[in-house]
């Protein structure tokens, strides 16, 4: 089985290629050149596989939140690999691509936490002993001086590029580095087992509506 990763959902950027189990990533700082940088990556890495775009079984894309601009690369450059062959899209959103590597952390909630400027982040709330352990038992956004009262608890596992805002102690932000690609795919074989349909329509996941102002009158 082979499956492409894209996350574009933020300044940190990856791409990732399962290859029967064998996944190979690369990940990058992006200055808002997502548009120009993702494909050259997907690229090297399916020359790497000797593989080529006809050759995926699926790809799995990071839907948000994120920059919004950026996010919709991603999605975009997905949706452009799957048309020539009508292989399946998948859409993982990517607080869920942050938490997944703590479920096995017992007896702790897990909140995911992405910075959205504004000195806010947006935040989302999972809870791996959950019979469904891939859904939002919350989520919202937070100014930066709210993380430690609402989620600077022992009960409370913080991660992803949001939690160095907030680091009270050396358990609280257990996770310093940025997201894997690796784990939005190992999100997307997962999913099907947990139940989890797929929608042929893919969409952005936005932390708030974007902004858009009306035209100037001439």
């Amino acid at each position: 089985m082979k499956i492409l990763g894209i996350d574009t959902s933020t300044s940190f950027a990856g791409v990732g290629l399962s290859v029967d189990g064998e996944v190979s990533t690369h990940t990058w700082w992006s200055r808002h050149n997502h548009g120009r940088e993702v494909m050259p990556a997907v690229m090297r890495l399916f020359d790497a596989a000797g593989i080529e775009a006809c050759d995926l079984d699926a790809v799995a894309v990071a839907l948000g939140p994120g920059g919004f601009s950026a996010v919709r690369v991603g999605i975009a450059t997905g949706q452009g690999l799957v048309a020539p062959t009508g292989k399946p899209l998948i859409g993982v959103p990517t607080h869920l691509v942050q938490a997944f590597p703590h479920w096995d952390v017992v007896g702790k909630r897990i909140v995911s936490l992405i910075p959205i400027g504004r000195n806010q982040v947006s935040y989302a709330v999972y809870n791996p002993l959950h019979p469904d352990r891939f859904k939002e038992l919350g989520n919202g956004i937070l100014v930066n001086e709210r993380i430690g009262s609402d989620f600077g608890d022992d009960s409370t596992l913080l991660c992803g590029e949001g939690a160095t805002i907030f680091e009270p102690n050396d358990d609280a932000a257990v996770n310093k580095l940025p997201r894997s690609p690796k784990h939005l795919i190992e999100i997307a074989i997962e999913q099907p087992k947990q139940g989890v349909v797929f929608d042929d329509f893919v969409e952005p996941v936005y932390s708030r509506p974007p902004t858009i102002t009306a035209p100037k009158r001439m």
